[in-house]
């Protein structure tokens, strides 16, 4: 029997158990009736106890195995069959899921307000993690996104009441609300009803009132093509979110000496003058590239030159131009975030570069890695001057 449709704050409750078997650590027990919700509707499962007269047990998944909902736990002690045992579900966990369930119910209503022909691939309610994935032939753009996170907002305050129902499957595609008959099992859908306001069939538990959700807020927003991943917060996460997003911006309009109704464009007129300087460094760059002349020790050929903000990778194929020569060797530095550094040497030679590069890796206290006559790596920045003339001191 499932309680947790006839009740979703029920808390606790005593069971009979019909039935235990084991899987390595695990135990699986059976009950005649629980209020364990097994995961549905991309809502998480539940977890809590099952306490019985010689034994406790900790329930860390709840699933549905054919039509058995089993609860898999951690055993302490002996419950047997057929013996009365007394459950408690982890109610902070199921809350903040119900929550969130009902919250991403109306936020998607709220977003097909603002953009058209979205479509939901999946939910993620989880704890810690609330996300929609959805695709969309128009992109998100974050005014229309903070109008849909408003009315949302405004949905809550308004303590529109959730209501479950259930209609006959035939008459599914006819109805009022979202549904996908592809995923329905049985004769029968669940639709959950926000009140005046959204409609969708839905085999998660929810709250019964939206005001319960609290102040809702977007967390995050990414994209891959057409598909984007939203995810929001809640409550009081929602409002800690909103706060710490609040002194960023305005210790950031401190430090860019601007006004926060500014912040946007100062923001754009910076990222504009940073590509430019970026093209105007890898233009630079590429001409010192074309123009680098060798140093001569003994017989051997050494290009060698730290650059700043150079594609690596032009460094790379460069440098295996000029290892075609006999007798060369090639030491080239990048800084960035990190210091990339390459050691190279025309194959024919016979300096041992993997001891070479041991040695200047263990100054970078960096990892690298390659062939005979081709390493490269990357380590700290600050240290590649010290790193290239440890080389060639060895050369």
């Amino acid at each position: 029997m499932e309680l947790y449709y006839e009740d979703a704050y029920l808390k606790s409750f005593s069971s009979k158990v019909s039935s235990i078997s084991y899987s390595n650590s695990h135990a699986l027990i059976i009950l005649e009736k629980t209020a364990f919700f097994p995961g549905g509707g991309g809502q998480s499962f539940d977890t809590g106890t099952i306490a019985g007269k010689n034994g406790s047990a900790k329930v860390v998944e709840t699933r549905m195995e054919g039509s058995d909902l089993v609860h898999v736990c951690l055993l302490k002690g002996t419950i047997e069959v057929g013996e009365e045992v007394q459950c408690r579900i982890d109610w902070d966990r199921r809350y903040e899921l119900m929550r969130a369930h009902t919250a991403q119910h109306m936020f998607f209503q709220c977003l097909s307000r603002f953009f058209k022909d979205l479509y939901v691939i999946k939910d993620n309610i989880d704890v810690g993690r609330h996300a929609l994935f959805i695709r969309s032939p128009e992109p998100l753009d974050f005014t229309r996104l903070m109008e849909a996170e408003k009315l949302a907002n405004q949905v809550i305050q308004e303590g529109k009441r959730v209501i479950v129902r259930w209609v006959k499957r035939e008459e599914a595609g006819k109805g009022d609300f979202r549904v996908k008959l592809d995923r329905i099992k049985g004769n029968e859908v669940r639709v959950i009803d926000i009140e005046g306001f959204d409609k969708s069939a839905c085999s998660g538990v929810h709250v019964l009132n939206t005001r319960e959700i609290g102040l809702l807020a977007v967390t995050r927003l990414t994209r891959e093509g057409n598909e984007y991943t939203l995810e929001f917060e809640f409550g009081e996460k929602a409002r800690d979110f909103l706060l710490q997003t609040k002194k960023i911006a305005m210790n950031t309009c401190s430090i860019l000496q601007t006004h926060p109704e500014l912040l946007e464009k100062t923001a754009e007129k910076l990222r504009a003058e940073n590509l430019l300087m970026q093209e105007q460094l890898k233009e630079l760059n590429e001409e010192l590239l074309s123009r680098l002349e060798p140093t001569i020790q003994g017989s051997v050929k050494i290009y060698s030159k730290i650059f700043s903000g150079m594609d690596s990778k032009k460094l790379m194929e460069k440098a295996g131009e000029l290892i075609e020569q006999e007798n060369v060797s090639v030491i080239f530095g990048n800084k960035g975030e990190k210091g990339f550094l390459l050691i190279a040497k025309n194959p024919k030679m016979s300096l041992n570069l993997k001891a070479v590069a041991g040695k200047a890796f263990g100054i970078l206290e960096g990892k690298w890695g390659g062939k005979e006559y081709f390493v490269s790596g990357a380590g700290k920045a600050e240290k590649l001057g010290e790193a290239v003339e440890a080389v060639i001191d060895v050369i």
